[in-house]
């Protein structure tokens, strides 16, 4: 049955009635992205539509990534990093191996910033094999101190994933970054939240579990 409104007030009632019925509706579709501790490996979306688009992209067959200004496969929007919501700029794929016409290989990139804050990237690495996301892994977390470089890595739970984090000073350069990997052994596949340019109040606000927690945010959103 279709409801209908007489007079002025009787109808003002009815459209305030249905705004909050809409609104409610709202409230209740945001309740219903996935909560960060139920995330249990890469979304499948991101894992499909790299793919899919790989084979297809200008960077398949050469050895540099090739990014451009198109939607991010990754998502539209990073979760908020360090209370700021960065801007994506660009995004693209670029080859992982030594065969950068493989297909069942590549990286997908998503870069981002905020002005005055930070820059970085989100990145799906996805490997051939098992043995070859371990072995990246493996060079992820064996990072040491260089001339210029102050590496500290961590290993920190976040939700139900392992998360691997490095955090990098440069004190010939004095600013910071943090990057958080996180391997989804069962598809072969890291993921790499990369916040860098911080400087020292920044990059002492944020923390390992701070960037890690921001990756599993992001692993949610695109559940």
């Amino acid at each position: 049955m279709v409801q209908s409104c007489t007079g002025y007030l009787d109808c003002m009632r009815f459209r305030t009635l249905s705004a909050l019925v809409v609104l409610a509706t709202v409230a209740t579709g945001c309740a219903s992205t996935p909560d960060p501790a139920s995330v249990t490996g890469i979304p499948e979306p991101w894992l499909q539509d790299t793919a899919d688009g790989w084979a297809e992209s200008d960077a398949f067959g050469g050895n540099t990534p090739v990014l451009s200004n198109d939607p991010c496969e990754l998502g539209d929007a990073v979760p908020g990093i360090l209370d700021e919501d960065p801007t994506i700029t660009d995004s693209g794929w670029g080859s992982y191996g030594d065969d950068p016409t493989a297909t069942d290989s590549y990286r997908y990139l998503c870069d981002f910033w905020s002005k005055g804050r930070y820059a970085g990237s989100l990145q799906l690495i996805q490997a051939p094999d098992s043995a070859t996301a371990d072995q990246t892994l493996q060079l992820f977390v064996s990072r040491t101190d260089t001339a210029d470089q102050e590496n500290t890595v961590t290993t920190v739970q976040a939700g139900q994933l392992e998360v691997h984090v490095l955090a990098r000073w440069y004190p010939t350069n004095p600013q910071g970054e943090y990057q958080a990997m996180y391997l989804d052994t069962a598809h072969h596949a890291l993921v790499v939240l990369e916040v860098n340019s911080l400087s020292s109040t920044d990059f002492a606000g944020y923390s390992d579990d701070g960037v890690a927690a921001d990756l599993l945010a992001a692993l949610a959103s695109g559940s």
